[in-house]
């Protein structure tokens, strides 16, 4: 399972993610809480990790892991929202969406649809975006253990949901996943958090934490 590929799904088609642009990401560790909170003030957009997860902004994550010319590289910036996140003790960008990571990383990401997108946009659409999970049931590689609506205040709706993914080797890791969309199908919001299935049931109450305080908000 890989779903790096989703920092660059938008850029493909003319469309970007995320500028860290002043008053786009704020980081705040509360004094005792013991996470960082982090917002896109752009698309009132809030969730929280816990202080010692390494956070990987939009430039370090865009020109970390996509080979993109710098004009590419500069109009997936401009665009959207995206922020990468780490648990190992040795954090690194190539972590983010590895089915072999045996502490949580993940992608928190809001990407515009184009009408094309905006048209297609399904539940299924929704549960394939960054893993094909609905291929891997059909093929017995895959078992879903949660799938519930999501919805937030404004119209914003969408899934939540948990799967454990075996592959060809027989190795095993889980995907959290919420997506969702607003009221007018204009913009995606997503946080994907994965690592091994045995990493992921180690972790769980953390995953919780942070599935949990993903926020999405119309203003």
């Amino acid at each position: 399972m890989a779903w790096t590929r989703a920092v660059t799904r938008r850029s493909r088609a003319g469309v970007g993610l995320a500028a860290l642009v002043a008053g786009s990401l704020l980081v705040a560790a509360c004094a005792g809480s013991g996470y960082h909170y982090v917002k896109s003030s752009d698309d009132h957009t809030y969730f929280k990790v816990p202080e010692g997860w390494k956070l990987f902004d939009e430039e370090t994550i865009v020109h970390g892991l996509k080979k993109l010319s710098k004009r590419q590289q500069q109009a997936t910036i401009d665009q959207s929202w995206q922020v990468g996140f780490d648990a190992s003790s040795r954090p690194s960008l190539k972590h983010i969406g590895s089915a072999r990571s045996s502490s949580p990383d993940g992608l928190a990401v809001v990407s515009p649809l184009s009408p094309d997108e905006q048209d297609s946009m399904s539940l299924q659409t929704l549960r394939n975006e960054y893993v094909n999970i609905d291929a891997a049931v059909q093929a017995n590689a895959a078992v879903i253990q949660t799938y519930e609506p999501v919805t937030f205040d404004g119209g914003f709706h969408g899934i939540h949901l948990v799967a454990t993914i075996e592959d060809s080797k027989g190795n095993s890791s889980t995907i959290d996943q919420t997506s969702v969309v607003d009221q007018d199908t204009t913009k995606l919001y997503s946080l994907i958090v994965t690592c091994t299935t045995s990493c992921y049931d180690r972790y769980k109450d953390k995953i919780d934490n942070v599935v949990s305080s993903w926020t999405v908000r119309d203003h």
